[in-house]
């Protein structure tokens, strides 16, 4: 997750505020993943748009090692494309944390990319965390803890 609370994000973020009547005024600001791990990211946009991504997926490791507060139920999540630009408002709508091994059909399900199978879901998740794991020098496994996040889609840019 990368990201900064530019001037257009924050203009992004002040305006569904008011618009949309949300009375919190913390949020946070970021890629659904680190772009040069996951040089598809900005391809996951585009699932959003149609319906598919509902949820998302980060290592425990990655909130701890970039100092981020974990996201809770009803917090909100400008999502930024890989430049940095706002494309959606979500508001988080269910938080689970579990290894890596037991994340469940039903959540990569809700993630939606390639065939929505969980076979699909942890290659390409192993694959994510595995180059994370790598570029903080630590070995991979498959019990690593896992925060499962779900969202809704509050407003696009």
């Amino acid at each position: 997750m990368i990201g900064e609370k530019s001037k257009a994000v924050e203009k992004f973020w002040q305006d569904c505020r008011r618009d949309l009547a949300i009375e919190q005024d913390s949020y946070f600001a970021g890629t659904f993943g680190e772009p040069r791990f996951a040089t598809y990211h900005d391809t996951l946009l585009d699932l959003v748009a149609a319906g598919k991504k509902r949820a998302t997926a980060h290592l425990v490791m990655d909130f701890e090692r970039n100092k981020i507060r974990q996201r809770k139920v009803g917090d909100y999540w400008v999502v930024l494309d890989s430049r940095n630009t706002p494309r959606y408002l979500l508001q988080i709508s269910d938080v689970e944390t579990k290894p890596f091994d037991q994340v469940a059909e039903t959540f990569a399900s809700r993630e939606g990319e390639g065939d929505s199978s969980l076979r699909y879901w942890q290659n390409v998740h192993r694959e994510y965390f595995q180059q994370q794991c790598a570029a903080w020098r630590i070995e991979w496994r498959e019990d690593y803890l896992t925060v499962c996040e779900g969202f809704e889609v509050v407003a696009a840019a």
